[in-house]
């Protein structure tokens, strides 16, 4: 999501240095590309909405609202919201409070792992109530948050062009530099971790999660924020209202672009369960729902 307070905070990191395998953008409209049509909106009660996901077992979705912007200040008005995803009917607007910019999410067991500015919160679901919390030394704009199949939640933050982890319990540094230009958007997918750059030339990279290898997918995704696997490829948004279907081959299609409505899209979750594309919009202060059809 975008630093409303410094709006060339992404613009200003380090460049791009891995690998180059970007290709143009297409608008075919042929049988094989994707169509959103909306399911559900939810009410506007979810103020400056800009993660969701969704647990299957209690069947809910989680959103997490910064409330007021702008949306790195410590100002504890931030909360987690519990939705219906049938509906978009809002279960427990203020499910967990006290959170001042909770922004990313991810779930490990019974835990939701919150990325709150500068510390990663962690909630207990059962109980409803924040357990712990991880402090990460120099943090300026935690961001987004993916889980590995070992449990390991990586964090990103867009402030200080770096990938912390958290496993076993203990916090450290993943990775810093180049090649990450703003890392926002995070998905763990296999072997390989994706991520969606808000700075820099807007880059989708591949990395392998151990080697640290990159490559570039394809560019000029200005301000990326969310990234979710549909199928055997991805589905990519950006702050601004844009969201893309991108080939593991390199080719992004525009799905949807919401700009000049001025409705943003923030860090989108898709449930292959609901089939649902979950996209919470920020300024307009909701969670809209999509099938994603061919």
């Amino acid at each position: 999501m975008k630093n409303l307070k410094s709006i060339s905070l992404g613009f200003l990191l380090a460049g791009m240095a891995c690998q180059q395998n970007p290709k143009s953008e297409t608008t075919s409209s042929d049988n094989s590309t994707p169509l959103l049509t909306k399911v559900w909106e939810s009410d506007t009660l979810l103020t400056t909405s800009e993660s969701v996901i969704y647990h299957p077992e209690l069947d809910v979705l989680f959103v997490s609202c910064i409330g007021n912007t702008p949306p790195d200040n410590i100002d504890g008005d931030g909360f987690i919201a519990q939705v219906s995803p049938e509906n978009g009917e809002i279960l427990n607007l203020k499910w967990i409070k006290g959170l001042s910019a909770p922004k990313g999410m991810g779930i490990v067991g019974n835990s939701l792992f919150v990325a709150d500015i500068s510390q990663v919160v962690e909630i207990d679901i059962a109980q409803s109530k924040i357990i712990g919390s991880y402090l990460v030394d120099g943090a300026k704009f935690l961001n987004d948050i993916t889980v590995t199949a070992d449990s390991t939640v990586l964090i990103s933050d867009s402030g200080t062009n770096q990938i912390s982890q958290i496993k076993n319990g203990r916090l450290s540094l993943y990775k810093e530099g180049e090649p990450l230009a703003g890392p926002n958007g995070l998905l763990v997918d296999g072997d390989d971790l994706y991520i969606a750059s808000f700075g820099g030339s807007g880059a989708f990279i591949q990395m392998d999660r151990v080697t640290q290898q990159s490559t570039v997918l394809v560019d000029s995704i200005s301000g990326g924020d969310g990234v979710v696997a549909f199928e055997d490829n991805f589905v990519v948004s950006t702050w601004a209202g844009e969201i893309y279907h991108v080939t593991r081959d390199g080719t992004k299609t525009l799905l949807q672009d919401t700009r000049e409505a001025k409705i943003n899209a923030a860090d989108i979750w898709y449930s292959p369960e609901k089939e649902l594309l979950l996209v919470p919009t920020f300024f307009a202060n909701s969670v809209t729902a999509y099938k994603i059809e061919k």
